[in-house]
């Protein structure tokens, strides 16, 4: 049934048992490349990022120095984010899933831990005052502001997704759907925080709804959409797809879409939401009419193997699906897959290590991926769809991040064991008070937007020209300018197969991106949430005039 939310207000005190801790700060390197700078972030403490220097703002005395975002740490590894649809321009709000550092650390745990408790972070941001005209908003210098956050015992969560409509005028930040371990979905109201002094803890005890088939034998749910304002798709591991209704509380309809677990779904709101994307971990991704789900469906028929979540997007301009490339073999290349020819795949961007996440834009064109060592890189997607014969493509890499920490991790036989894992982070505490260091690099200049595979093969083919060229009885040229073109030929040669084996090196685990958001707001549409498993959160202006 569809209730009213209760809940209480918990003592920062009493929160810190549910809310991940850091376990000390993180030293950050920041700014231009050969003039980099350390800064100390503390949990829940954010800085304003200067766009001209990369350094935190008020740092250096620049000349016009403007705000590009912020920078700021939730102490625990960002699973998830959302932006809040808000109808007011004052604010932006952002929720943060988070989990502890020790739940991906390979440790054995006592039985009675398996029941564990979870939490939502909500982070607040302000744009400019000194917007031009006809100019989106801007980020200003003040620092984020730390909410609160939202304490459940129902599991970690492990997705979240707030309702698509604007809902600020009802005294909340929206409705906001979440996914937790104990294989249900349930929707929650994250409240206006209205005391501008302190963070608000609360303790929900009862939620607005909980969705889930409960009847059925070991079917959990897997992943979760909003369809529209009243309606969930929920993936489930037994491979079907259910469509909720939330007032009444009901199931509508559940079609058998997949045989393996759901690990990503996807609905083409607003202006198709009853087609829904769904990607198992192992079989073909699959678009449901779930206006007619008996006889409307169709699928890429190349079966493959996907186990990362957050790589299933729907982009509103261009009609279609973003989505790692169906493949049967391991690949990095993220493709478009328009609602009405999706079984016929478009490369769009191709990343230089395992891809982790993807967002579009909602009012443009342009694409997030993130990867697992770091980096982070945009590129136009309507411009790779209608290329032109010899048109250049680009893409450019927005920044990489890079996580050392501070001690070794210990490999032994026997590890220990953990007495509370939601209050253990997995770092041991240092008497530097460090838990790691990061190193934050941008300022890339663009790139070739083409996968590595096709770029070696157009050069063996210019090279296999060259020869022919050379056999050809024509001028040759002297022996210095024929030393040169060979040796860029070799040059170009190596560069692609270090950039072939680059997607093959393994990095540090908390050095990879682990989603990445656009805002879907029209004023702050150009604003990108990066979140990296270091526990670092970069939100960016990333519009340009």
């Amino acid at each position: 049934m569809v209730g009213v939310q209760r809940a209480h207000v918990l003592t920062p005190e009493e929160a810190q048992r549910f809310v991940p801790q850091g376990e000390g700060d993180l030293a950050t390197v920041v700014g231009p490349w050969a003039m980099q700078e350390e800064v100390r972030l503390t949990q829940r403490m954010g800085v304003a990022m200067s766009a001209l220097s990369g350094r935190p703002m008020g740092q250096k005395e620049e000349e016009e120095e403007v705000s590009g975002g912020w920078m700021f740490d939730v102490g625990g590894i960002p699973l998830a984010m959302s932006w809040a649809p808000l109808i007011r321009e004052d604010i932006q709000v952002l929720a943060i899933a988070t989990i502890p550092f020790s739940d991906q650390k390979p440790i054995r745990r006592r039985d009675n831990e398996s029941k564990s408790t979870g939490s939502i972070q909500l982070w607040q941001f302000t744009p400019s005052d000194k917007k031009p005209a006809g100019h989106l908003a801007c980020p200003s210098a003040d620092p984020p502001r730390f909410l609160g956050a939202q304490c459940f015992d129902w599991g970690r969560a492990k997705r979240l997704a707030f309702c698509p409509v604007p809902l600020d005028g009802s005294g909340v930040y929206g409705v906001l759907a979440m996914l937790t371990d104990d294989g249900l979905a349930r929707v929650i109201e994250a409240r206006v925080v209205k005391d501008a002094d302190a963070p608000v803890y609360e303790w929900l005890e009862t939620p607005l709804a909980t969705l889930g088939l409960t009847d059925d034998y070991n079917t959990s749910v897997t992943c979760l959409t909003w369809v529209n304002t009243n309606r969930l798709a929920l993936g489930h591991s037994d491979g079907s797809v259910t469509l909720w209704s939330l007032y009444p509380r009901q199931l509508l309809q559940r079609v058998g879409a997949h045989t393996t677990y759901i690990i990503d779904i996807c609905s083409a709101y607003p202006s198709n939401p009853f087609l829904v994307a769904s990607i198992p971990v192992g079989g073909c991704a699959t678009l449901t009419d779930l206006s007619q789900p008996t006889s409307e469906m169709t699928y890429f028929p190349v079966p493959a193997i996907s186990f990362q979540p957050n790589l299933l997007c729907w982009n509103e301009p261009m009609q279609g699906f973003l989505a790692l490339y169906p493949s049967s073999t391991p690949n990095t290349t993220i493709a478009f897959l328009h609602h009405r020819f999706f079984c016929q795949a478009r490369s769009i961007t191709t990343g230089p290590n395992t891809l982790m996440c993807v967002s579009a834009g909602t009012t443009h064109p342009f694409v997030l991926v993130g990867c697992a060592d770091g980096s982070v890189f945009a590129c136009n997607a309507l411009q790779k769809l209608f290329k032109q014969k010899g048109e250049p493509l680009r893409k450019l890499k927005v920044f990489e991040h890079e996580y050392r920490p501070l001690v070794s991790a210990d490999v032994s036989d026997e590890p220990a064991v953990l007495s509370d894992p939601a209050m253990e982070s997995g770092e041991a505490a240092s008497p530097s008070g460090l838990r790691g260091a990061v190193r934050i690099l941008q300022g890339f200049l663009p790139e070739e937007n083409d996968d590595p595979r096709t770029e070696k093969r157009k050069e063996m083919d210019r090279k296999k020209r060259a020869a022919k060229k050379k056999k050809a009885p024509k001028r040759k040229k002297t022996g210095a300018a024929a030393a040169a073109a060979d040796e860029d030929g070799e040059d170009r040669e190596a560069e692609l197969d270090e950039k072939l084996a680059s997607r093959v090196v393994i990095h540090e685990p908390l050095t990879r991106v682990t989603t990445a958001v656009w805002n879907p707001n029209l004023q702050f549409s150009c604003w990108a949430a990066c979140a990296m498993a270091s526990g670092l959160v970069k939100v960016m202006d990333l519009g340009v005039e």
